[in-house]
């Protein structure tokens, strides 16, 4: 250190010392005060973002934060009630939720499908997604990962099982690049649909 003029130390450290007296005494909320909800629609939201759907259609994006909604969709391509968000994905859907009856006239800062999409709120731990395109069904436990495939269109790392899905679709398991097999999210998977 003694390319460090004696009599800059002791100014410097104060500095320092003052910034970080400073930066632990400001009122921005933690993450234990930010998770208390303001209101009974809060609520709602924070309690339904463990999980994640969409259903991608040559012309539509579909939204669901609800598992049995995303269950029906599969089975009878109808969901109890759709809202156009009048928004259009990278490559060119339009955006659609996909609700419960019951939610339908909650406001899109309410429903989590929408807060996910527009990255406005955090998931919870653990997280479980997935995607489906054609006989495809990507999974995903990193909501991050599910967040950066909606804007490239293909995960950047993946783990697949050709014809694992319950109707023979290929899984691919969405990866972090150190990851190897993931036992975890295919446990998840195989969970919900056995």
């Amino acid at each position: 250190m003694s390319f460090i003029k004696p009599r800059f130390i002791k100014p410097v450290s104060i500095a320092l010392l003052a910034a970080a007296i400073a930066a632990c005494s400001t009122n921005t909320p933690t993450a234990a005060t930010a998770s208390k909800p303001a209101s009974s629609k809060a609520v709602d939201v924070v309690q339904n973002n463990t999980d994640w759907y969409q259903v991608r259609t040559e012309t539509e994006l579909y939204l669901f934060d609800d598992y049995a909604v995303f269950s029906q969709f599969l089975q009878t391509g109808k969901a109890p009630y759709t809202k156009a968000l009048d928004k259009k994905d990278n490559f060119d859907r339009s955006i659609v939720l996909a609700l419960a009856a019951e939610d339908q006239s909650k406001s899109l800062d309410a429903v989590a499908a929408s807060r996910l999409w527009n990255v406005s709120m955090a998931p919870a731990y653990p997280f479980y997604g997935e995607i489906r395109e054609e006989q495809v069904i990507y999974v995903f436990s990193r909501y991050g990962d599910m967040v950066d495939m909606a804007k490239i269109g293909e995960p950047t790392f993946s783990y697949v099982e050709v014809g694992g899905g319950p109707k023979g679709e290929r899984i691919v398991y969405v990866l972090a690049k150190e990851e190897k097999k993931p036992e975890a999210a295919i446990k998840a998977f195989h969970a919900k649909y056995k």
